[in-house]
């Protein structure tokens, strides 16, 4: 029955059907042969819908760019193909973050058009045939060395052999690095004061103004992802006689490379009460305290319904606070208040282990030197240092 279906050039969806239903009872025998069933079946259905249900219709195949790729999908079936149990699976894709993913999908997007291109299986490519898609991405887009890699590094997940390791692929991908550097995203950065100034100057009775101040003034003060700073948690909010400090306790980017979770240390800053993050924080409070409805995470949408702000969100708060302040954002995106702040400090003396903790890098690390040292401990030395700069 296969054989007469290679032969054919088309079939109505009931003919796809029918042999479906075949190769389904002949499963039991074939190693694997449930994985190979069910991608026919998310095709079959997906036909049926886009045809009205009718089984009646010719089933077109759809091209591997409007295959609808599922990150999550094709790494549980790479590691399903090795004989590793549903159970075990499960446990392993749990070791790979939502963003990463998220990130593989757009590889998978692209092996699978290759592989249709060139026939290639999908999870028992060998290391040539890996090899010319990566010069094939390289020949037709200027990704660097980072996208790469990531490229790499999704295939080799789901290979049957460990790809990525192998001598060849390793001595390809130092070619790339010389080719293709990483390079930083940018070679200067903005001075923080006049954005503290402006800061200083929103009012803290209009709470759209108060929102977008607090989030961009906890970017500088803290030096830390956008991503930290939208899983802050009222609960975790703590007051003594000079700060607050603020625990973060869901998982973050560096939640398995770090030992200890980010912890915010933020000072009553009494030189200059209209940019005081500590007092900010509290106005905010105050602010959200009717539209909050039991909702633990800090920040709120200022537009009904208030629910709880994504990343997403606060990258566009800062985005506009930092373009009303006059840094050029078509340049430099929300993420650079990152750059900023660990190069203000610097500059004014900081050391590089106290600006290493407080942003969230580990200290034998090299990419605050190499990616965030721009020209122009639970201590509270960053936020005053960062402050400070607008009173000199």
């Amino acid at each position: 029955m296969s054989t007469s279906f290679r032969k054919r050039d088309t079939c109505s969806i009931r003919e796809l059907a029918q042999f479906i239903g075949t190769l389904t009872a002949a499963c039991p025998a074939v190693k694997y042969g449930w994985l190979y069933t069910k991608r026919l079946e998310q095709l079959k259905c997906s036909a049926l819908e886009a045809n009205n249900y009718n089984y009646n219709c010719i089933f077109n195949p759809p091209s591997g760019q409007q295959i609808n790729i599922s990150g999550r999908e094709i790494i549980r079936q790479g590691f399903q193909l090795r004989g590793i149990s549903d159970e075990a699976v499960e446990t392993i894709i749990d070791s790979i973050s939502t963003a990463t993913i998220s990130q593989y999908a757009c590889t998978y997007r692209l092996w699978y058009k290759y592989c249709e291109e060139k026939q290639i299986p999908v999870f028992q490519a060998n290391v040539l045939q890996v090899i010319e898609f990566l010069q094939n991405i390289i020949n037709t887009t200027e990704l660097n060395y980072g996208s790469l890699n990531s490229h790499r590094s999704a295939i080799s997940l789901i290979s049957s052999d460990s790809l990525g390791s192998h001598p060849l692929i390793k001595r390809f991908m130092k070619g790339v690095a010389r080719r293709r550097p990483m390079n930083p995203r940018y070679r200067f950065t903005w001075d923080p004061q006049p954005v503290l100034t402006a800061l200083g100057n929103l009012p803290n009775n209009q709470l759209k103004s108060l929102t977008h101040k607090l989030v961009t003034l906890l970017s500088l003060v803290t030096g830390g992802r956008l991503q930290t700073i939208s899983l802050i948690r009222v609960s975790n909010i703590h007051r003594d006689e000079t700060r607050l400090q603020i625990m973060i306790t869901d998982p973050v980017k560096t939640s398995l490379s770090l030992n200890d979770q980010p912890f915010l240390s933020l000072p009553f800053f009494t030189p200059n009460p209209n940019i005081c993050p500590a007092s900010t924080v509290l106005q905010y409070l105050e602010s959200t305290k009717e539209i909050r409805n039991n909702e633990d995470f800090l920040f709120l949408t200022y537009v009904k319904p208030h629910k709880k702000a994504t990343k997403q969100t606060l990258a566009r708060w800062v985005k506009q606070t930092l373009m009303s302040s006059g840094v050029n954002t078509t340049v430099f995106k929300p993420h650079s208040t990152r750059h900023a702040a660990t190069s203000a400090v610097r500059r004014a003396g900081l050391s590089v282990d106290t600006i290493c903790k407080t942003a969230g890098w580990s200290q034998k690390t090299a990419t605050f030197a190499r990616f965030y040292d721009r020209p122009l401990q639970a201590d509270d030395d960053f936020a005053n240092t960062i402050l400070s700069t607008s009173i000199n």
